[in-house]
């Protein structure tokens, strides 16, 4: 914290959309640290009120519980993330590390083994047993936070002190990957902050966070004491980091919420599974034809999208899965990414031309020229989304294709999406850290609003998602191809968020979305 309270800007809330399905209402940089400005706005001689004052401060809410299965408070959430070691842990690349265990295997993908590390202490000094583990899944699964991703769970047992077993519904060989679930000691769901083996550990009138000394990476902890300030507002949370009284904050630049921070700040973006997509009506006169829906590939710009309406805060994407991953197959990306010429050609192959010379295409149905009107709808709540619909309509009005971009309130875009009262749809939608398209893609599933059926999609995602690591590249590709042939979607890109702090107090952050502290053990915090 600074020791000033001097305030450089107001700044202002505002508004965009997320929701569940976070249907397109909301609204490139590598992720990891923003290189910092030569000219950051704050003259030099301010940068001294943004020093440290010798202490590093979290903000938190005590009207709601430091329990990771029922707060919903953002600043409390963010406590957790120090308080429970979670059973997996995901990088920047969504690769998975195992935390509290020795060893997992799986022969079919269905039966899952984990062998917990049963010389893991809780703060109380008692050791970390299958049990444990094994009630805090079963807790998550009744989580709003943490319910849906575990669905496909069918039953979990805890076989001996060290041996958990859980058994899926449907095969999965990513599975370990919906597992960064924070674990509670046994019994202690009720409590308001139960007992958890995490690097550190609250005193009893929650001021502050103190480092576990039976913690792995005790010695290894940038800091020994985090203070916490309770700051319940909005913004008195933006005054209070203005002002230095907080030290680490962090912002969805595209959500419900983006607030804006002054004073001297660096921030870091770090990627999400958040998605934003075309989605086609399976109905529709236009995009009933297959190669239609293809070509909306070539027509997307998504960098412009991303640079000029999402302000650099997401990844373009021309495949359902963020670009940081391993399996992203980015030389295929760049084959099926935004060009004037291969829309042109797309279109003309699918015989959308312009056959009686009045600039306007026509479709071609049962020999017959067909005049277009596709009706595209997307969620007025967010400017950024209606800007990149616009701009996809705008795309498709130069090449002679007429689009009717409908702009509507969430319930009205909701009611139409369910009717099916669309041609073509933006949206938002927030997948799995396996990037599981089972959702999105099966038919009767809640989000396949196309209403698509596919057997042979169908079978590529069940392939992608039985995979075991040879030949999982090959799979995934097939998948990747097969997606953009038939196109029931088309990805835009995965939105980034953000964590934010003062100039110079921490170094060495490497954030995921599930884990704003991630190696904190690598970290280093200037209070001087």
């Amino acid at each position: 914290m600074a020791a000033t309270t001097k305030k450089l800007l107001l700044l202002c809330l505002t508004l965009s959309l997320v929701l569940s399905v976070f249907s397109g209402c909301g609204t490139s940089e590598k992720e990891g640290e923003t290189p910092i400005p030569e000219s950051s706005g704050v003259q030099t001689d301010l940068m001294d009120y943004y020093k440290a004052d010798n202490v590093f401060t979290l903000n938190c809410n005590k009207e709601y519980s430091f329990n990771p299965f029922t707060t919903t408070n953002a600043s409390n959430i963010l406590c957790t993330q120090l308080m429970y070691d979670t059973i997996f842990s995901l990088d920047d690349s969504f690769t998975v590390t195992p935390n509290l265990l020795t060893s997992y295997n799986s022969d079919d993908g269905k039966a899952w083994y984990f062998y917990v590390d049963t010389s893991v202490k809780f703060w109380d000094g008692t050791t970390l047993t299958a049990t444990d583990v094994s009630y805090s899944i079963q807790r998550a699964m009744r989580s709003p936070q943490f319910s849906a991703r575990l669905k496909s769970i069918m039953g979990v047992s805890a076989m001996d002190d060290s041996l958990l077993i859980i058994n899926l519904n449907d095969v999965n060989t990513q599975f370990p990957a919906l597992l960064d679930i924070p674990v509670i000691k046994y019994g202690t769901i009720d409590d308001y902050a139960p007992l958890g083996t995490g690097p550190y550990m609250p005193d009893e009138e929650y001021t502050k966070l103190t480092a576990f000394s039976g913690h792995k990476n005790a010695a290894k902890l940038p800091i020994d004491t985090i203070y916490l300030k309770e700051v319940k507002e909005t913004e008195e949370v933006i005054t209070a980091f203005e002002n230095s009284e907080i030290d680490l904050v962090t912002n969805d630049p595209t959500g419900f919420f983006n607030l804006g921070y002054g004073s001297a700040n660096e921030i870091r973006y770090y990627p999400t599974t958040n998605m934003h997509y075309l989605g086609f009506n399976s109905s529709s006169r236009f995009f009933s034809n297959t190669l239609c829906r293809k070509a909306m590939t070539y027509v997307v710009d998504r960098e412009h999208i991303v640079t000029d309406f999402m302000g650099g805060a997401a990844s373009a994407a021309t495949l359902p899965m963020n670009p940081t991953c391993a399996l992203y197959n980015d030389a295929y990306s760049d084959i099926i990414s935004y060009s004037v010429k291969k829309s042109e050609e797309a279109f003309d192959a699918a015989e959308v031309q312009d056959y009686d010379d009045d600039d306007l295409r026509e479709i071609m149905i049962t020999g017959i020229p067909v005049e277009i009107n596709i009706d595209f709808i997307v969620c007025s709540d967010s400017p950024s989304k209606v800007q990149a619909a616009q701009s996809i309509a705008d795309n498709l009005t130069n090449m002679g294709i007429t689009v009717n971009l409908r702009q509507l309130s969430w319930d009205e875009y909701l009611a139409a999406l369910t009717a099916g009262e669309f041609d073509m749809y933006y949206a938002e939608v927030k997948l799995g850290n396996d990037f599981s398209l089972r959702p999105l893609l099966f038919e009767d599933q809640s989000l396949n609003y196309g209403k698509f059926s596919d057997s042979v999609l169908e079978q590529h995602v069940n392939d992608y998602m039985a995979c075991g690591e040879e030949g999982r590249q090959k799979t995934v590709d097939l998948m990747f191809k097969y997606i953009t042939d038939t196109a029931p979607i088309v990805p835009i890109c995965f939105e980034k968020q953000q964590v934010i702090t003062h100039r110079g107090v921490v170094s060495g952050m490497k954030p995921t979305k599930d884990n704003v502290f991630n190696g904190i053990e690598n970290w280093e915090i200037n209070t001087d």
